[in-house]
């Protein structure tokens, strides 16, 4: 047996609401006898009446009651359905993920989400971190990607946000820290104390381990000021962004240098599917980061 269409749902709902074949087919803008075929064709389909015919009055039958409250659930729910696309379509509600690679990010985040929030009260947000962020807006995991990677899928739109330093962070104590910068070489059996895995690190996969240069220890702490902490403790030496370490220079035991001569400077970007499609608030958010999400 073939499926029912919704149009064959809504005339039987039609149908039991007014009791009259003449007055349905005015309702659903079709002709009387358009409609009649259509129920014949629904009732071939099930092998059974749907209406008891007595004159002029259409009274449903037990199968016709039955599929009577399956069509109303199902075309409330289809309804429902078109009213929330409807709103997203037009920034009214919608779901927002953010996918954040960098934890620093949170420093400007909430601001950013804050003036958002009063633009788009009725739009749900999700922040996640976003170790790939490429393949999480391919495969719609994310809306929007934060990161400093620079991608090429032709898919993906992007524009910066903001450029910043990465540095040397080391204790006071560090025989190192009469160095305006550190070369390479001086990572060699050096303890390293970062945020992410070794494979996930862009310094470490990027220029240590394609130079065959080995740290001594590498240690993975998730939190930033833990660690600061540490490497303030002397356990090791971090690279962060500059615009984040300088508040606690002046607090901690820490100093920072140059990584390499000529320095190692990140843009970072705000990526997202490219689609005519998109939600005036995804588009607004974008807008809000490029505008605030500045050091």
């Amino acid at each position: 047996m073939d499926t029912l269409d919704i149009k064959h749902l809504k005339l039987v709902r039609m149908l039991s609401g007014t009791g009259n074949m003449t007055r349905a087919a005015k309702n659903l803008f079709v002709t009387q006898s358009a409609l009649s075929q259509q129920l014949k064709e629904v009732e071939t389909r099930l092998g059974t009446d749907l209406f008891y015919r007595t004159g002029k009055k259409m009274i449903p039958t037990r199968a016709g009651k039955v599929l009577l409250a399956r069509a109303d659930a199902i075309i409330r729910q289809v309804e429902e359905a078109e009213l929330d696309i409807a709103r997203m379509v037009t920034g009214e509600r919608g779901e927002l993920k953010i996918g954040v690679r960098c934890l620093f990010c949170y420093m400007w985040l909430p601001r950013v989400l804050g003036l958002f929030q009063e633009r788009f009260p009725n739009v749900d947000i999700e922040i996640q971190n976003a170790l790939d962020p490429e393949g999480d807006l391919i495969s719609e995991a994310v809306d929007i990607a934060v990161s400093a990677a620079e991608g090429e899928d032709s898919r993906i739109e992007s524009a910066p946000l903001f450029e910043d330093e990465v540095v040397v962070v080391m204790s006071a104590d560090d025989p190192m820290r009469v160095k305006s910068f550190m070369a390479l070489e001086d990572f060699h059996g050096a303890d390293i104390i970062a945020l992410v895995d070794k494979q996930a690190h862009y310094f470490f996969e990027g220029f240590l381990r394609n130079r065959d240069i080995r740290p001594r220890r590498y240690m993975k702490i998730a939190h930033p000021e833990a660690m600061v902490d540490l490497i303030a403790a002397g356990l090791g030496v971090g690279i962060l962004p500059r615009w984040f370490v300088q508040p606690y220079l002046s607090s901690k035991s820490l100093c920072t240098c140059s990584l390499t001569p000529s320095g190692k400077r990140l843009t970072w970007r705000a990526s997202w599917l490219s689609s005519s499609r998109q939600p005036p608030y995804l588009k607004e958010f974008i807008k809000l980061m490029s505008a605030h999400a500045v050091l």
